[in-house]
């Protein structure tokens, strides 16, 4: 999914560490004009750092972010700090993961897809309580990439804490190499994320339970089930993403297709 032809709101580029890492919305920059965190300047905003030290790029981004929320530019701030990464998925700096969207920063988050013997489909309903997309459709299980935290280990604790997936049978979650860039508006800037699809073959005795309250229900969907509630919009939009990606995918492989994980640590 890529950005909007025509955004609603315009944006400058945000430069960190000698690259556009970043965007800020224009109609927000009064605000933000004050942050002594960032300096605007020709081509656009700048971090305010001095040589190349990922600790001081952390320090400022989670100095700003804090500040963001002082203003009410945060809409939802986590208490998770999350990396952000050049080219080589190398970490440049971590801050609050609530600031990435203010900041137009990129994200990543796994979303794995979880199946029972037969073919068939656990999904989540989300909670009623949940700010974003409350009540849609989701993954068996997904969330960010904490700063540090390597995708299976994301994986792994997302499994346990949304699905109560054992670490026993969570290890054996299989990473495809399929990652999805979603780009879209949000109330204070742009929702940039990498979103990594993973599958996980679950036992039939198996029946996944929600430990952290982030789920309302779990249902057993059959796969023509599944691909009826994605057309009619009942899931959120990257967790459409990575079951239609994951269905079409295994369609392709035929009945019988190898489930050996991926060696992703």
């Amino acid at each position: 999914m890529g950005a909007p032809s025509d955004p609603p709101h315009q944006y400058r580029p945000l430069w960190i560490a000698g690259a556009m890492r970043g965007r800020i919305r224009r109609d927000l920059e009064p605000a933000i004009a004050g942050l002594p965190e960032l300096d605007l300047q020709e081509l656009g905003w700048r971090l305010a750092e001095r040589g190349d030290s990922r600790s001081e790029r952390s320090r400022l981004l989670q100095s700003a972010a804090q500040q963001l929320r002082k203003l009410g530019l945060i809409a939802d701030w986590r208490n998770e700090r999350c990396a952000v990464l050049d080219e080589q998925g190398l970490e440049l700096a971590r801050c609050e993961r609530g600031a990435f969207r203010t900041l137009g920063l990129q994200n990543r988050a796994v979303h794995i897809n979880g199946y029972r013997p037969d073919g068939r489909l656990w999904i989540a309903r989300r909670s009623q309580q949940k700010r974003a997309d409350p009540g849609k459709l989701d993954n068996l299980a997904a969330g960010g990439v904490s700063a540090g935290e390597s995708l299976k280990r994301a994986a792994l604790r997302e499994l346990w804490e949304e699905a109560g997936v054992p670490r026993h049978l969570a290890a054996k979650v299989d990473f495809p190499g399929m990652v999805i860039h979603s780009v879209r508006e949000t109330q204070f800037g742009i929702h940039d994320e990498r979103v990594i699809v993973a599958d996980i073959d679950l036992p039939a005795s198996f029946t996944p339970e929600g430990r952290d309250g982030e789920v309302e229900e779990f249902l057993c969907m059959a796969p023509a089930e599944v691909m009826a509630a994605l057309a009619a919009g009942e899931f959120t939009i990257e967790a459409a993403m990575a079951t239609r990606e994951s269905l079409e995918r295994r369609a392709a492989q035929g009945p019988h297709p190898s489930r050996g994980a991926a060696p992703i640590e």
